[in-house]
């Protein structure tokens, strides 16, 4: 596997899936019904200000997918003692 192959999985294309509400000077962006980032409207062209876990890049919205690589799928290792 190259190196594009590993960052293509390391995030997914949400544009389709992605609202935006106006606020005074600016429009908060959605998904899933939670606050995402917003773009803030200037003279020197649309700034994207994101949250954690999402990238605004060419013109698309990507949700990072490395929350696996955070959490341990589990917390307990070699269970035969029975009692967890």
């Amino acid at each position: 596997m190259n190196m594009n192959d590993s960052n293509q999985n390391a995030k997914s294309d949400i544009t389709t899936k992605v609202y935006g509400k106006m606020d005074a000077g600016y429009m908060s962006l959605f998904h899933d019904n939670q606050k995402i980032g917003r773009v803030v409207f200037s003279d020197q062209g649309n700034q994207y200000e994101m949250a954690e876990g999402f990238e605004f890049d060419a013109e698309k919205i990507y949700k990072k997918n490395d929350s696996a690589q955070k959490y341990p799928k589990s917390y307990v290792q070699g269970c035969d003692e029975g009692w967890c």
